[in-house]
């Protein structure tokens, strides 16, 4: 059995149910089809590596440990997935959703970003960052502040008409920690975790999401500071460019991308760049909203 999901305005065909997508018609054409067969345990020609994946040019390889399986990605329109013995569906959802669904993106020549992005008056911005630096929290005080959301951890930025830089619409979940989402009135304990990391609870947004591509007003580099205040600093020349790969959702081959360039140049010439550093030793999400609400 198959099943036909949306997903960054793709039909991506799964061979497991993924409850949290919202489904496509069963007579869709998939632009991304999975089938379930042997996969390799060593990617042959692999020119980079991390703890759990290898890529090279058109292929991405991701171990999903033993209670999910292996996923090759290749030129952004295959899936097969070799389920280990133990292997669990919502394990396997939780791998999908995350650097299979970069590496397939990345593929496609989309330009991937490790990041979440708010809908505000003046656009879309982008929250990025280190782990840990408050992304999501940062993302979930901008929504109780009015903010629509688009994209919460995967963060997709095109070329739409007129060579405007747009955001498209993710998946309708927030990941918090379960200090951050008790802050914000969650009651974390009715919440189902994060299955790829258990400090983090998932909140559904299916009413909070918007429907289409925003344009992309401003990208936020978010991190934690020594400082008791919160500080904004301007990005410019060279130095956006630097930031821009600081954001890449994984390892970015320039042979795959040709057309990135492009979008690069239209972020620079179109998109205001920000640093903000945020205290570390106390609660300051409100603090940044305002900064990026206001800028």
């Amino acid at each position: 059995m198959t099943y036909n999901y949306i997903l960054y305005e793709l039909i991506v065909q799964t061979t497991f149910s993924c409850p949290m997508l919202t489904p496509a018609s069963d007579s869709a054409i998939p632009d991304v089809i999975m089938i379930e067969a042997a996969v390799p345990k060593v990617l042959d020609g692999a020119v980079a590596t991390g703890d759990n994946w290898q890529g090279s040019s058109g292929r991405f390889l991701w171990r999903g440990g033993r209670r999910a399986g292996r996923f090759l990605v290749e030129e952004g329109q295959r899936l097969t997935l070799e389920r280990n013995p133990a292997a669990e569906e919502h394990m396997l959802v939780a791998h999908l959703l995350s650097g299979v669904l970069a590496a397939l993106l990345r593929q496609r020549g989309m330009l991937v970003l490790h990041a979440n992005t708010a809908v505000t008056t003046r656009g879309a911005v982008v929250v990025a960052g280190e782990t840990g630096a408050g992304k999501s929290t940062t993302l979930a005080v901008l929504m109780a502040h009015g903010c629509a959301m688009c994209a919460d951890d995967i963060t997709v930025l095109r070329l739409g008409k007129n060579d405007q830089v747009e955001a498209l619409p993710g998946i309708a979940k927030l990941n918090l920690c379960e200090d951050a989402a008790g802050q914000l009135g969650h009651s974390a304990h009715e919440l189902p975790r994060n299955p790829l990391r258990r400090i983090k609870v998932l909140v559904p947004t299916h009413n909070e999401m918007v429907a289409e591509p925003i344009p992309l007003h401003a990208i936020y580099l978010l991190s934690k500071s020594t400082s008791n205040k919160v500080k904004l600093t301007d990005l410019s020349g060279s130095d956006k460019f630097a930031a821009l790969l600081e954001c890449i959702y994984g390892p970015f081959f320039p042979e795959e991308h040709p057309c990135q360039f492009a979008l690069f140049a239209a972020i620079s010439n179109q998109v205001t760049m920000f640093r903000i550093e945020r205290p570390e030793s106390r609660w300051s999400a409100s603090e940044v909203a305002e900064v990026i609400m206001n800028g």
